[in-house]
């Protein structure tokens, strides 16, 4: 892919990732002019969000679908290359440039600078019906969606501990809560007890289908046959992986669950030229942060890929 006509293509920036932090990118560095390429593969939690509902300007809500549709026309529109492929290996040469090798390229990229924008794999349960309700009337985040549970029936469905905690965190937006211990996990007493305390149900066995219309939950049948109402759900699993795993090798800090430290003022990790956006950095997963991480990331890319041009000049 790097190679044209038997000449080697030296990419201003890679991006590897092709969700909202990694479109945004590359929208502002085509817009520097710069010779931008994105490395993307079909999911993310972008495509899993039927409605996103709190972002500018979309009022009526928005799927991340139509956002990254737009998003590929708009950075192709100011001349980004989008090439759908897996990033499967990343390293850098002794003239410090960046080779990315893919699944399915013959050739690998050669980048000046290189940008991680690779999200994060969630753990979904195979529950039937899960796939048509996630996203449109099942959620994982009550900051972007515990709107949607004001004064609704509601479940948490997950892992003891970290469902009850979800649970407490929904409670500002409703007091009508059923926590379901899903993946059997051992549950502390004191859990219990602050459940009780709240008046929050809660059922230590899995769940054996959603019972829904057209994505919309109206309620939820257990192993035993029981059915709980409700309207609403959310998910509360451990287990996200981040997909740092590129990264591996090189002089780049992430922390136990792989999340990778950047300057806060330049989103530039510790190794030189290799930036990180989105989900994958220490901060909220939300998207508007995805889309500033990536502005912001592209605005100390130009900066120092200037340098770099006033350097080439005067060599020449």
């Amino acid at each position: 892919m790097a190679a044209t006509g038997g000449v080697l293509v030296i990419y201003d920036t890679v991006i590897i990732g092709g969700g909202i932090s990694g479109l945004q990118t590359a929208i502002q560095l085509a817009r520097s002019l710069r010779h931008v390429v994105v490395l993307d593969i079909p999911g993310g939690r972008s495509l899993v969000a039927k409605t996103y509902r709190n972002i500018l300007g979309y009022p009526e809500e928005v799927s991340g679908d139509e956002l990254r549709r737009l998003g590929r026309q708009q950075a192709k529109q100011y001349g980004a290359m989008i090439i759908e492929d897996e990033a499967v290996s990343l390293e850098e040469n002794s003239s410090g440039e960046f080779i990315v090798r893919t699944k399915n390229g013959v050739d690998p990229l050669v980048a000046r600078t290189i940008v991680m924008a690779t999200g994060i794999r969630d753990p979904f349960p195979a529950i039937s019906g899960m796939g048509e309700c996630l996203g449109s009337s099942i959620f994982l985040c009550p900051d972007c969606d515990g709107f949607e549970s004001v004064g609704e029936p509601i479940a948490v469905i997950g892992a003891g501990p970290q469902a009850v905690e979800m649970a407490d965190e929904l409670s500002h937006y409703t007091q009508q809560i059923t926590v379901l211990n899903h993946a059997a996990a051992l549950t502390g007493s004191e859990d219990i007890e602050r459940l009780k305390k709240q008046g929050f149900p809660f059922y230590d066995q899995k769940v054996r289908q959603l019972l829904h219309e057209a994505g919309q939950l109206q309620g939820i049948e257990l192993e035993s046959g029981e059915r709980v109402k409700v309207t609403r759900a959310f998910l509360a699993f451990p287990g996200a992986d981040v997909q740092t795993g590129l990264l591996a090798g090189l002089q780049v800090h992430r922390n136990e669950k792989g999340h990778v430290r950047t300057d806060q003022r330049t989103k530039e990790t510790e190794h030189r030229n290799i930036w990180a956006v989105g989900d994958i950095t220490m901060h909220s997963q939300q998207v508007a942060i995805a889309m500033g991480d990536g502005a912001q990331a592209a605005i100390w890319i130009q900066k120092r890929l200037r340098e770099y041009d006033k350097q080439l000049h005067k060599k020449s």
